[in-house]
């Protein structure tokens, strides 16, 4: 009788030792198991992220960090569904959950996404802000060069180096970085006017037209949009179309003084002299002090003698 309950107790002690030592999750006496890795997009580790498990319900908060290789394990953990949180200086917030079950390893896989850095703290983006402010153009293009390397998907970045090509002289390069930043940002009007100015700057007056319309289609009450479209109809020798862009400018932006001048001298290519003096008035009104003020002037008195002509004839 004795033997038989002898043999009953060893028989599955000799079992459980069995399996202790052969599955992995005996190691930790039948415990729940949650391991994982954290990693970046590009699957690389990342280490001390600090992953954070909460039970709401029960109050339950567990917390650990990942160690060298990005991986982490936690053991003896109620069996609940509980949030994770995982953060990272440098990542976005990273929120989730998972039920973790008695006696089971649940695998968990994070990836963390990076925080793009702030493009007005680069200093490579200053300094290219100030090289361009200088007129030093080409030193500008190679700082906003380096500070692509560091962040090469920033709208402002192409931008910027666009400008610096366009005013380099280098118009092609120029048109390679618009349409970059066009790509990553459709909606950008900057970037459709920039481009709209290359391509007539480079006497393509089609192209230019389709971003300045482009332009407009994204910002319809922006007065520079319909003032650059005025000059390319001018430049065209629709004058006609020109002019009413103008007056639409004026009408948007009443001291937008170019507008006033260009306006003129539509006027005076139609043969409008009367009005033509009214919109060089108006321009000195706007900005006496401009440098073109001298000019103006003597071209105001220089139609009024014209007109006096024709009335005498």
């Amino acid at each position: 009788m004795k033997g038989q309950v002898f043999i009953s107790k060893i028989v599955p002690l000799s079992i459980v030792f069995g399996l202790y030592f052969f599955h992995p999750l005996f190691n930790y006496g039948q415990q729940s198991v949650v391991r994982g890795a954290v990693t970046d997009q590009d699957g690389n580790p990342i280490k001390n992220a600090q992953i954070t498990f909460m039970d709401p319900s029960r109050g339950l908060k567990f917390s650990i960090k990942s160690k060298n290789k990005g991986d982490f394990i936690k053991v003896g953990m109620p069996p609940s569904v509980y949030q994770i949180k995982v953060e990272c200086e440098g990542y976005f917030l990273f929120e989730s959950q998972i039920t973790v079950r008695f006696g089971v390893e649940e695998v968990v896989s994070i990836k963390l996404e990076k925080i793009p850095p702030k493009v007005e703290e680069d200093k490579n983006f200053e300094d290219g802000i100030g090289f361009f402010k200088q007129g030093q153009y080409a030193e500008a293009i190679e700082s906003f060069k380096n500070a692509l390397e560091k962040i090469p998907d920033s709208v402002e970045i192409y931008y910027n180096l666009g400008l610096s090509y366009l005013r380099n002289g280098d118009i092609d390069e120029a048109l390679l970085s618009f349409e970059k930043a066009i790509e990553l940002k459709p909606d950008s009007m900057e970037a459709h006017l920039a481009q709209g100015e290359s391509y007539f700057k480079k006497g393509e007056n089609e192209k230019a037209m389709d971003s300045f319309r482009r332009a407009l289609e994204i910002q319809p009450n922006n007065p520079r949009t319909y003032y650059n479209i005025g000059i390319v109809y001018y430049k065209n020798d629709d004058t006609e179309k020109a002019l009413s862009f103008f007056k639409q400018v004026i009408e948007l932006n009443p001291k937008f003084s170019s507008a006033y001048y260009q306006a003129g001298l539509a006027c005076i290519k139609m043969g409008d002299l009367k009005n033509a003096i009214q919109f060089f008035e108006d321009f000195l009104r706007v900005e006496p002090d401009a440098p073109e003020a001298a000019r103006v002037e003597s071209l105001i008195q220089e139609l009024k003698k014209q007109i006096k002509t024709v009335q005498h004839l």
